[in-house]
């Protein structure tokens, strides 16, 4: 049950700021407006991810579930009524203060009390499940959006009913901060607790960067993409590939353990974005961009998935942990409209692609320095 409501929360999030987004289009938003817009969001759900983290999650998920949910359906019917462009920046606020009470007490009850291998299982189902959240609301959104402007909004209220109705008959557990479980097998030894640091550290970087690139993607390719005609249904669609290249590097890291503390992944994965990237730059063929998006998506989806699993893999303290796991995200969430918004306004839209593609290059060389060490050849299968 707690796989369905992380998968109909998403739903109903990506229908209410795609849903946003389409609509300050549509008002005339000029690129730095949706980039703001675009992180209203993030800006309150990462300040209060590090600020209440580990106090809610010391709150039953029974009622941060139903309480967040309750609000958020509020402010979905409210989304439907309003049509300027600053009272929808409050809303993203509002909806990133209401969020904060659902993902990390759900975070910490789906990793509490398990094995690095019960963590691991436990966390590919989670990850399949809310990715395939925002890849059916990304797909439906512009079709929605093309019908009535109002459908994104009234059916992510719907799809919060679910959640209200299900969550108190979720078991109850202690969500107290825990002293966590050891890692299996893991040595004390200087060098392998160095690994661990430098995994965890490198993980955290990238997933700020992907989740910067998706916020930039969400919150600006819609005005990319009316620039050059194309129609709702077909921004919807291609926006959608990210998330079906996040879905299915989940599918992927899921039936393999070949990724956990590998170096070669994650540098590998950081060299192929800033590809992406480039892609974007230089072509408007919509099957390329859908392309280069599914591979900024797959590799988001390996920067998640190692960000989750080595937070959570902590000895100590893993609800506060799991804060910062969503807080990182959140900034990136918030900073990449934000800032790639400022530079589309003082360029043009395809320059942000540019400049992303110089970060993951950049990325991939530090962190190939700092853990040359630790790499093994990126097709070693054993």
């Amino acid at each position: 049950m707690i796989y369905l409501f992380s998968f109909l929360m998403d739903v109903t999030i990506v229908l209410l700021m795609l849903g946003i987004t389409f609509r300050a289009v549509d008002l005339g938003a000029s690129p730095t407006e949706l980039g703001v817009l675009g992180g209203s969001f993030a800006i309150s759900y990462s300040l209060l991810c590090f600020v209440l983290a580990r106090w809610l999650s010391s709150l039953d998920v029974r009622v941060t579930s139903v309480f967040s949910s309750a609000l958020l359906l509020i402010l979905c019917l409210l989304s439907a009524m309003v049509a300027s462009v600053p009272l929808f920046m409050v809303l993203g606020v509002l909806i990133g203060v209401v969020t904060v009470f659902f993902w990390p007490p759900l975070e910490h009850y789906v990793g509490q009390n398990k094995s690095a291998e019960g963590l691991y299982q436990a966390l590919s189902r989670f990850n399949l499940w809310w990715c395939s959240g925002y890849a059916v609301a990304t797909a439906m959104c512009g079709l929605l959006y093309q019908w009535n402007f109002r459908l994104p909004f009234l059916v992510g209220a719907a799809c919060l009913v679910p959640i209200i109705a299900g969550s108190p008959f979720l078991r109850s557990t202690n969500s107290r901060d825990d002293p966590g479980l050891p890692s299996a097998g893991a040595p004390a030894q200087n060098a392998a607790l160095r690994k661990k640091k430098f995994f965890l550290t490198t993980a955290r970087i990238f997933i700020f960067l992907t989740y910067a690139s998706a916020g930039c993607i969400l919150a600006l390719f819609p005005k990319l993409g009316d620039t050059l005609r194309f129609s709702k249904p077909v921004v919807s669609r291609i926006i959608f590939f990210l998330y079906l290249g996040q879905l299915l590097s989940f599918y992927v890291l899921a039936k393999t353990r070949r990724w956990r503390y590998n170096a070669a992944y994650l540098l590998g994965g950081q060299a192929l974005v800033a590809a992406a990237f480039i892609a974007v730059f230089v072509s408007n063929h919509t099957a390329i961009l859908a392309g280069a998006f599914a591979i900024v998506g797959f590799v988001s989806g390996l920067a998640y998935f190692s960000s989750l699993f080595y937070t959570l893999h902590e000895p100590v303290f893993r609800s506060s942990l799991a804060g910062v796991h969503e807080a990182l995200l959140a900034s990136g969430r918030l900073v990449g409209p934000i800032f790639f918004g400022a530079v589309t306004g003082a360029s043009n839209l395809k320059v942000p692609y540019l400049l992303l593609a110089f970060i993951f290059a950049f990325f991939a060389l530090h962190s190939f320095w700092r853990g040359r060490r630790l790499l093994r050849p990126i097709f070693d299968l054993r």
